[in-house]
């Protein structure tokens, strides 16, 4: 292990970006990891009997104890040291497979999105926490870009993974391939352990001090006053990131694409993968609310004519061109809550969990919509309808949110 770090730190490039680049492996694996199986998801749902409305409910419930969580992570942890966070991310994301591996009852399935309430929020308060101690606040938002583009790798070679190994039932197969690449992830975490040990932190790890509910609510109420722009935003985000959650491997499994599948999905996540490195650029060049309304704006008006594009080919083609525009929101979220940390350190505990309580709002009310809407239009306007929701709440932010966030 210690002859392949010395290999790598040979390479200058990599030796000045070390922190960045290994962690972002850690994620790369574990999202791969997650990415299959949250593609499974909704496929052995189905494959249980239970309706598009159902699998919205299951879907949700991991934002109703990802919710609850945001609110309790600091009376488990004394502080918000990503170390931890993972460790238990970790352990817990390995328990999740293996109910979903074995699950074949509704609350079965309810009890493992739980878990992944669980586990998805430690990764996003492991990812702030990493960005904000060990990086200038300058480099944020383009360090949340990095980050974003090994997320997004992952979970762009997931679907693809995922369709390569799924004909007609899902068996085992795929769940081995996640557990493998869990494995992995675990193993990179422990190199990247062994390297932050030798480098100096830019913030302290001091426990965070107990407060009773009401100076809790005080503080929440100050910080959410402050980023709540972002916090709407966030909340948005991830709706439309729902749709696509919950319906979109039930798309990608019904287009005559086999094996080739997961080419919905991959068009859906590309983006994010391909904009991430562009982001810190476009945002210093026209400005963070102007990035979000204008890429929002484009990519909602092409996703509205989805229900026109019968063609099989056209269908992942209109998707990747309106996320090019879209994508471009989260890491820009993610980079506006680690510069707010860092001008307000004390603020660190409330913004994480404010953000991760409005993005975990967007994944209970999603996916539930988002599977009504199914049943009751079909799959294909559900996504036209998104696009409009889309385009007329970009249209909003051009008029109610603040010039300067």
């Amino acid at each position: 292990m210690s002859k392949f770090v010395r290999i790598l730190h040979q390479a200058p490039y990599f030796s000045k970006n070390k922190l960045i680049y290994l962690f972002g492996i850690v994620i790369l694996f574990f999202a791969l990891f997650d990415g299959i199986v949250s593609y499974l998801v909704p496929l052995v749902i189905t494959q249980s009997g239970l309706s598009n409305t159902s699998i919205g409910i299951i879907l949700s419930s991991a934002a109703v104890s990802g919710a609850f969580f945001n609110f309790t992570i600091y009376k488990i942890f004394k502080n918000s040291l990503f170390r931890r966070l993972f460790v238990v991310m970790f352990a817990v994301a390995l328990v999740y497979l293996m109910i979903i591996w074995n699950a074949n009852s509704f609350w079965l399935y309810i009890l493992a999105m739980i878990l992944w309430g669980f586990y998805y929020d430690l990764k996003i308060f492991g990812i702030i926490d990493f960005t904000c101690r060990y990086f200038p606040k300058e480099e944020l938002i383009a360090k949340s870009g990095n980050i974003s583009v090994f997320q997004s790798l992952g979970y762009l070679l997931a679907p693809l993974i995922a369709g390569f190994l799924v004909f007609n039932i899902v068996d085992n197969k795929p769940f081995y391939v996640a557990l493998l690449f869990l494995i992995i992830a675990v193993i990179f975490f422990i190199l990247l352990i062994w390297q932050t040990r030798k480098t100096k932190q830019l913030i302290s790890e001091k426990p965070i001090a107990k407060s009773n509910f009401l100076k809790e609510f005080s503080a929440w109420k100050k910080t959410g006053k402050a980023i709540l722009p972002i916090l709407l935003l966030g909340a948005f985000y991830t709706i439309i990131d729902s749709f696509f959650m919950t319906l979109g491997p039930l798309v990608a499994e019904s287009l005559p694409l086999e094996p080739f599948d997961g080419i919905f999905m991959f068009a859906y996540l590309l983006p994010a993968l391909i904009m991430g490195n562009f982001v810190g650029k476009i945002t210093n060049k026209f400005g963070a609310k102007n990035s979000i309304v204008f890429g929002l704006l484009i990519g909602a008006f092409i996703l509205s004519f989805f229900y026109f594009f019968k063609t099989s080919i056209l269908i992942p083609l209109i998707i990747f061109i309106a996320f090019c525009f879209i994508s471009i929101i989260y890491p820009i979220i993610q980079g506006l809550y680690a510069q707010y940390i860092r001008k307000f350190p004390s603020s660190q505990k409330e913004t994480q969990e404010l953000g991760n309580f409005s993005e975990n709002v967007g994944f209970i009310i999603g996916p539930i919509i988002a599977g009504v809407i199914a049943d009751r239009f079909g799959i294909s306007a559900t996504f036209s309808i998104l696009g409009m929701i889309g385009f007329v709440f970009a249209i909003l932010l051009i008029f109610f949110m603040p010039k300067k966030i």
